[in-house]
């Protein structure tokens, strides 16, 4: 049997405690939040993609699209790639909500391939009065401080006044605000939705 000299023990001994441990690799923001978007509890805003420049200056029937601002056709494609960024990054929407007006179902419908529920909260038009208009910024703080059911986002389809009204954010056509409520009617701006993809909120 051989022996290992005691002085080279040592140094072998000394110089394994020394080692320092591997470091544990840092953790990276952007992922966890796409994790824990994909796990639910979101509220997503969106303002309808791109449209016309049709104007309607007075509100009709809502069902007919014929005298109303609707998609382009680069409003068409933006809203197809929206959706399909939801979809490549795996982010669930439960329930999509809409806007009466054709320009906001339209959004809906192409991003996610199917019908959205009308909800009148989200109308806005030009021509309402301010007790209509501070009415439907209550409506929308509400909607967007209350936590959707679990396991899914709530993605709502709307117009750019109403947001920012309730929430100091200006969208441009086809751009979203990812939003975390505090289910006590309190929420959070998070992260921006655009044809490019996910991005956090400026703060």
């Amino acid at each position: 049997m051989r022996f290992v000299p005691t002085s080279l023990f040592v140094v072998l001994l000394t110089g394994f405690v020394a080692m320092p441990a591997a470091r544990a690799p840092a953790a990276d923001p952007e992922a966890a939040f796409l994790a824990d978007l994909r796990q639910g509890g979101y509220v997503i805003y969106l303002r309808h993609a791109e449209t016309e420049t049709t104007p309607e200056p007075i509100v009709r029937d809502l069902a007919d699209c014929s005298w109303q601002r609707n998609l382009s056709a680069a409003g068409r494609a933006q809203a197809a790639a929206l959706g399909a960024v939801l979809r490549q990054q795996g982010i669930a929407v439960a329930v999509v909500e809409a806007s009466p007006f054709c320009r906001t179902r339209q959004t809906a419908e192409i991003a996610l391939g199917r019908a959205p529920v009308i909800n009148p909260d989200l109308f806005y038009h030009v021509s309402q009065t301010p007790e209509q208009v501070a009415a439907a910024n209550s409506a929308l703080k509400e909607m967007l401080g209350r936590r959707p059911p679990a396991g899914g986002n709530l993605l709502l389809v709307g117009h750019a006044p109403t947001m920012r009204d309730a929430a100091t954010v200006e969208l441009p056509e086809g751009q979203g605000a990812i939003v975390k409520p505090g289910g006590d009617g309190t929420f959070r701006v998070v992260a921006r939705l655009g044809t490019n993809g996910i991005s956090a909120a400026e703060p």
